[in-house]
């Protein structure tokens, strides 16, 4: 694991001193990504840096940026690719001989070789630029779950920067560091920013699977070498155990990949489903494996019950992390805000930042079940987004009608009862995101100056919803499963994993993503997957084989810090900042009186009377503008 940038030098030209000390700043800003080297290399008016986590081939043939032995193709590379031990062998068959053992190099043999066709063949975690020395461009591409970052920027004369994270080109002169108003309103709706979005004009995210050429002077050219998350011919056919044994089949192949290291790799078992299997079959294939969990204070967080048990089955070596009571630091803000360069208001990546920490002091590589409930439909809410759309039947003016009416009557169940029906009378693909949203788009109307506020800020987020997967199928369901895999798995969970672990330097690898698991669920008929009421079921057939049962059928429990306990008095000073300050950034893009409403509004404790008012709902818009106020002082525009 490791960070990437580099430059496309503009036409006005940047001298080779100028071009080294570039090169050399984007390496200090994602230094914490590879703390073991660092290098840098020009190639004509392209330049390359990288920062380096040595995990395979610790030596310098591993290093990077890497030139080909005809010194035509450079690379940086960041990621693991899990099959380079077989496109190795098939290069080699073909008359290519490898100087090292790294995946780097026969990533870059096999791009040489094949051209960026090949792309498709990778499977793994990564973000790669490739630079053709005699034509003079880069092309960047992502991999096809999402799980690396890569951005990009236009410069000043036709040329281009790019990097791992958005700190690093923030940093770069020329750089377009407006906000963009698109953008701010995804941000407020979500939380967090779907690719290509950042909320900088200037930055483009690549989407997952996306890839794209840069030249100087000329326009980017995008195009996707891996397919989209959707539902692929012929569907498989079987009975639910039946398909599970073929899945345990791939998992297991997985696993074994993924364990592929030269340095200490362990297991994060929280004792789920998902990470259990994940630490069960790495028990298998090393015959003992280390597994870490989590500690909780709070009761309602911790399972150190059931990771306990799976560990005692498998047979690992357990360690526990405690993850401290303290509420949130400044320092841990601050960390928060820097790495995630955009604002990100998902609170569990407070919880992923400290166990990063915890654990960078026993391995360097952790494996996980990140990505089953996204790719096996293993969220609750799939069970609530059903209700949600038989009561869409009902026509719309009835469901608001009924809202008003059962909001008057108070009470925090029926303030429930009203947002569910509210929730039923949106468009279809804004239901499917009805339990996550923050602020809708017709809130955005009465708390943004009309400058910041896109000409139809509803019609923009249904567009981009559609455009993700949320009307992909007939059953609104099935879609909201892909809209899933679309948008929330690489835009929210991989993002705060990678952006919080690398903070810490430690590589985490999620089995459950490698391209044949995500093939297999992708010819799953959804009824494998979920028939309901319960989720995962092809998943959670395979797990009985192999830890104990109780664990499978438990309560699900989701990896958070809560947040209205641990903002503490940090996250209420950066919320009065945000609301209240004469300094706050946020007096440039929201109305002065809906600042003042949100101050009030977003105060109050327990439940609230109002369809929208639930104390989950509150803290995290306080969380999410307190967070976009932050990011804007120590980034601003």
């Amino acid at each position: 694991m490791c960070g990437i940038a580099g430059i496309v030098s503009p036409a006005t030209g940047l001298d080779g001193s100028e071009l080294e000390r570039t090169l050399a700043r984007l390496a200090e800003a994602l230094g914490h990504r590879g703390p073991d080297a660092r290098g840098t290399a020009v190639a004509g008016g392209i330049g390359l840096a990288h920062t380096r986590l040595s995990i395979l081939d610790l030596s310098e043939q591993g290093a990077q940026p890497m030139w080909s032995p005809d010194r035509k193709q450079l690379v940086a590379y960041n990621g693991e690719v899990y099959n380079f031990k077989t496109l190795r062998s098939e290069l080699e068959a073909h008359g290519e001989s490898f100087v090292g053992g790294s995946d780097t190099e026969v990533v870059l043999r096999l791009l040489a070789r094949e051209g960026v066709a090949a792309l498709g063949r990778l499977d793994g975690m990564f973000a790669l630029a490739l630079v053709d020395h005699e034509r003079g461009e880069v092309v960047l591409a992502r991999d096809r779950a999402g799980q690396k970052p890569l951005y990009y920027a236009a410069l000043p004369g036709g040329g281009f920067t790019f990097a791992s994270e958005l700190r690093a080109l923030l940093g770069v002169p020329g750089v377009d560091r407006s906000v963009d108003p698109a953008s701010l309103s995804h941000l407020l709706s979500f939380g967090f920013l779907p690719s290509p979005h950042s909320l900088r004009s200037g930055v483009v995210q690549l989407r997952p699977g996306e890839a794209v050429r840069l030249r100087c002077g000329a326009r980017p050219e995008r195009w996707r070498f891996a397919p989209e998350p959707g539902p692929q011919a012929p569907r498989l056919v079987g009975s639910i155990d039946e398909l599970s044994y073929e899945l345990e089949e791939i998992l297991s192949r997985a696993v074994a990949e993924h364990l592929v290291s030269d340095v200490p790799v362990g297991v994060l078992l929280s004792g789920g489903v998902d990470s259990s299997i994940v630490a069960a079959l790495a028990a298998r294939h090393t015959g003992r494996i280390q597994t870490f969990s989590v500690v909780h204070s709070d009761p309602a967080y911790d399972e150190r019950h059931a990771a306990r048990a799976v560990a005692e089955h498998i047979g690992s070596e357990h360690f526990e992390v405690e993850l401290s009571a303290e509420g949130l630091s400044e320092d841990e803000l601050d960390t928060l805000v820097d790495h995630h360069g955009d604002p990100f208001a998902d609170s569990s990546s407070l919880a992923v930042l400290r166990l990063s920490r915890e654990m960078r002091r026993f391995v360097t590589v952790a494996l996980s079940g990140d990505g089953a409930d996204e790719v096996f439909a293993g969220y609750p809410r799939f069970t609530e987004l059903r209700w949600l759309s038989m009561l869409a039947r009902i026509p719309s003016v009835a469901l608001t009608s009924a809202s008003s009416l059962t909001t008057a009557l108070g009470g925090s169940r029926l303030r429930r009862v009203a947002r569910a029906l509210l929730c039923a009378a949106m468009p279809r693909p804004r239901r499917a995101v009805a339990f996550t949203s923050l602020f809708w788009p017709e809130e955005q109307r009465d708390l943004l100056l009309p400058e910041w506020l896109p000409p139809d800020p509803g019609d923009a987020l249904d567009r981009l919803l559609v455009a993700r997967g949320a009307n992909l199928e007939a059953d609104p369901i099935s879609s909201a499963h892909w809209l899933e895999q679309r948008l929330i798995l690489p835009d929210d969970m991989l993002t705060k994993v990678d952006r919080m672990s690398m903070t810490a330097a430690l590589e985490v690898r999620p089995p459950l993503l490698a391209n044949d698991v995500l093939d297999f669920a992708a010819r799953l008929p959804f009824e494998a997957k979920h028939d309901g009421r319960t989720g995962k079921l092809v998943l959670r057939a395979v797990a009985r084989r192999l830890v104990p049962p109780w664990i499978v059928d438990r309560p699900k429990m989701g990896f958070a810090i809560p947040l209205e306990n641990h903002g503490g008095r940090v996250l209420d000073e950066a919320t009065r900042f945000a609301l209240e300050s004469q300094a706050s950034p946020l007096r440039a893009f929201f109305r002065p009186e809906a600042l003042k409403d949100l101050s009030v509004s977003l105060s109050r404790r327990g439940e609230g009377t109002k369809p929208e008012d639930s104390p989950f709902r509150r803290v995290h818009r306080r969380w999410l503008l307190a967070l976009l106020a932050r990011s804007l002082v120590r980034m601003p525009t």
